[in-house]
């Protein structure tokens, strides 16, 4: 059973700066991006070599970084309008879709699994597997365009996927 205390979380985040930006693509080039964009580190949107991980929830946010002071704040929901939680999001490793146009209002509380969770969040009803070295993509389509970035402020949406991992081929023996 997933255990959200010992969750491991992969994100990319993706800056919002085109007035019309209702479809965003996360993970496609994650080898290029650091820390605090990403933290998938050198292998981008693949998973190392006997590494795997079982998605069991994703959760999308907007950020705002002001230029000026150098600070994250606000982070939001997006299912915290409405109009945003009418958007869907697919999941595709290896170029197939093993997600396809999941809506976003499944985050909204009285669809989670535990009723009581309130971080909007959308529980996957069944575990989705990324095997090592096969390349994955998150894509989010939204009715309406996201906030976008101005002179001091810059908004970022984020993606994370959350579950479990672990070694299936360990490099040493025992």
């Amino acid at each position: 059973m997933y255990n959200p205390s010992k969750a491991l979380a992969e994100f990319f985040m993706i800056q919002l700066n085109v007035l019309d930006n209702q479809m965003c693509v996360f993970f496609e080039d994650s080898s290029s991006r650091t820390f605090p964009f990403t933290n998938t580190g050198s292998e981008g949107n693949k998973l190392g070599v006997g590494d795997t991980m079982v998605i069991a929830q994703l959760l999308f946010e907007v950020w705002e970084y002001n230029k000026t002071t150098g600070v994250w704040s606000n982070p939001s929901n997006l299912l915290n309008s409405v109009d945003y939680a009418l958007g869907y999001c697919n999941v595709e490793i290896a170029n197939n879709q093993v997600v396809k146009k999941l809506t976003l209002s499944e985050g909204v509380q009285s669809f989670n699994k535990d009723e009581n969770q309130v971080d909007n969040t959308i529980d996957l009803e069944t575990s989705i597997v990324i095997p090592p070295l096969l390349p994955f993509v998150v894509e989010l389509q939204t009715p309406l365009p996201l906030p976008t970035s101005g002179p001091t402020i810059e908004n970022y949406i984020t993606c994370q996927i959350i579950g479990v991992g672990g070694i299936i081929a360990p490099r040493t023996t025992f």
